[in-house]
Formats: structure tokens, C-alpha cells, sequence
């Protein structure tokens, strides 16, 4: 089933920020239709202005055929991109999950796809997935690992939100976490969202942007 979203902001990334953190997944996860600009007040002032309206819809179920055609196209584009970055020992395998194709990069030399703080993996994750949806929008998206990067990343995560969490109700003081990625930041909201005395929210601007955690009152 689609669950879909409509969000306005003042800029057009504002308001898909919205409507990430109100579905709780990443920006890969989602089809993004604008459908409205902002646009300034000019010289009649703000009463003229206009926000930013976008739509973002999941469906994250995926068919045996949209896999196999997103997983023959994965192939090629990472042979492709291996062997103009001399990259041909790179071990790597492609795998039809349930809500999208999984690449899954292992070796010993690898850490450059990594990166500091996880950025190039996600950087890479991104440049597979638009390079996908511009040959055909129908191809599912691609989930990157490498080397159970990810995997620790998130238990990592959530080992901290839940001890901040547990902060929060101990002193009764909200709790601003350091500035994370939009991933990061979906694990943390995902994680705390399990329980029912505390909240979290987004504030801040990119690439600033952090999650705040409350005592929730019921």
C-alpha cells in the first residue's frame, strides 16, 4: 500500500523535509513531485508570498521483475563505474530484499566507499539510485552496505538515543543531539518512536541539523 504525504515550507526542501521525518524514511525511499514553488512577496511584501508544496509517496513493495531488471542494471552500472576508478577487485553482491535491492560491498580495501562519518557510502547510495531513476523510474531503489558499516552505524545509534532518552527523564531537560544525517537522523526517530515517554523532533538547518529529544506529557 502507497502511503503518500503533502507538506508546504517555505523552500521546496523545507517542506520535503516535512514529509521525511512525518513517513519516517529517507529521501531515497520516496518519489518527490513539487507541486507548488514558493516564490517571494516582491514589492507587495509577505501577503503575496507563496510556500513550496511537494508531495512524497512510498511503496516499497516490490515485484520479482522490477528487482531482476534493477538488479541487471545495477551490474552493469557498477562494472562500469569499477573499472573507470580501477576498482576491479572489488567483491560485491546484489540481492532482491523486500522493500528494495540490496547491494552488499565487502573486502579489505573498501574503507574509501565508506568514507568519514558514512558520508561517501551515502553519497554513493545516491548517485546509484539517481542514476536508476533517470534511465527508468520504474527500477526499485538500492540500499548500499559496505562491509556492515550500516548495520553497526544504526545499533550504535540506537544504543544511543535510548541512553539519552533515558536522560531526558532523569533531569527533565531536553537533550539536542549533534548534528546528523538524514539517515542518522530517521534511525534515532525511528528507535525512540518505540517508546511512550519521550518525543523527538528535527531542528536546525543542513548540514546543522539535529534531533532534539523530549519528555513527552500525555
Amino acid at each position: 500500500m502507497k502511503r503518500v504525504t503533502e507538506q508546504i515550507g517555505k523552500n521546496t526542501e523545507e517542506a520535503i523535509r516535512k514529509g521525511l521525518e512525518e513517513l519516517k524514511v529517507s529521501r531515497d525511499d520516496v518519489k518527490i513531485e513539487v507541486l507548488e514553488e514558493a516564490t517571494s512577496g516582491g514589492v507587495l511584501g509577505i501577503l503575496s508570498a507563496k510556500m513550496a508544496k511537494v508531495r512524497l509517496t512510498v511503496d516499497k513493495k516490490i515485484t520479482d521483475e522490477q528487482a531482476e531488471n534493477t538488479i541487471k542494471k545495477l551490474d552493469k552500472i557498477l562494472k562500469d563505474i569499477f573499472d573507470i576508478t580501477n576498482d576491479k577487485d572489488i567483491k560485491y553482491t546484489i540481492e532482491k530484499g523486500k522493500n528494495q535491492v540490496n547491494l552488499y560491498i565487502t573486502g579489505d580495501k573498501v574503507s574509501h566507499l565508506i568514507g568519514y562519518k558514512g558520508k561517501t557510502i551515502e553519497s554513493f547510495q545516491s548517485l546509484l539510485n539517481a542514476m536508476l531513476q533517470r534511465e527508468d523510474e520504474d527500477n526499485a531503489k538500492v540500499f548500499v552496505e559496505v562491509n556492515d558499516y550500516k548495520k553497526r552505524k544504526e545499533e550504535k545509534l540506537k544504543v544511543l538515543a535510548n541512553k539519552m532518552a533515558n536522560n531526558v527523564i532523569k533531569f527533565r531537560k531536553p537533550i539536542r543531539l549533534e548534528p546528523m544525517s538524514a539517515y542518522e537522523r530517521l534511525i534515532i526517530h525511528t528507535e525512540l518512536a518505540k517508546r511512550n515517554d519521550v518525543e523527538t523532533e528535527s531542528q536546525g538547518e543542513e548540514p546543522r541539523r539535529r534531533v532534539v529529544i523530549k519528555k513527552k506529557y500525555n
